[in-house]
């Protein structure tokens, strides 16, 4: 009986493992906040430096070395170019202009700095991510806070726009 139950055992593991396959996790974490008295959202976003120099090499087709010494000195301006093209908010259903305001590096992620400006009130927004989505099957979490009330939204290849309304 023990050697029946160790072959099962023994087959059951070869099955999980050669049935099992490598897949590489892309994945972005933002942060959507509303600050009244500055009638602005303020937005984090946070990024894998590889994947985004990547895909502003395709896009631009130039080596741009994102956090390297190495840096172009128009960088800023692609990734501007790049981000206002990929990504986009409505507030209350109007359309708003995203400021790409500056970056920093932590370890192998991009953090980038956005703001929004002339927003005096949220009922809802309109999030529409596709960065990267030309390259991978990417995933964008957006993690909301308006007024103390906190929402989250997950875009992906097939879900490229998320609806939050407060």
């Amino acid at each position: 009986m023990k050697k029946i139950i160790k072959v099962a055992l023994i087959f059951v593991l070869f099955l999980s493992l050669t049935s099992m396959t490598v897949h590489k996790f892309y994945v972005s974490v933002n942060q959507i906040d509303f600050v009244p008295k500055k009638k602005a959202l303020e937005i984090t976003s946070r990024i894998f430096i590889d994947d985004l120099d990547l895909a502003l090499e395709k896009k631009f087709k130039k080596k741009v070395y994102l956090a390297t010494s190495r840096e172009i000195s128009d960088s800023k301006e692609l990734l501007q170019k790049y981000f206002d093209e990929k990504f986009s908010i409505k507030v209350n259903g109007q359309q708003k202009q995203i400021n790409f305001l500056g970056k920093e590096v932590e370890e192998n992620v991009l953090i980038c700095y956005f703001n929004v400006k002339d927003v005096s009130k949220v009922a809802s927004l309109e999030i529409k991510n596709t960065v990267l989505m030309e390259l991978y099957e990417q995933q964008h979490i957006f993690h909301t806070t308006i007024l103390g009330q906190k929402q989250s939204v997950l875009l992906t290849n097939g879900n490229t726009v998320g609806v939050l309304k407060y």
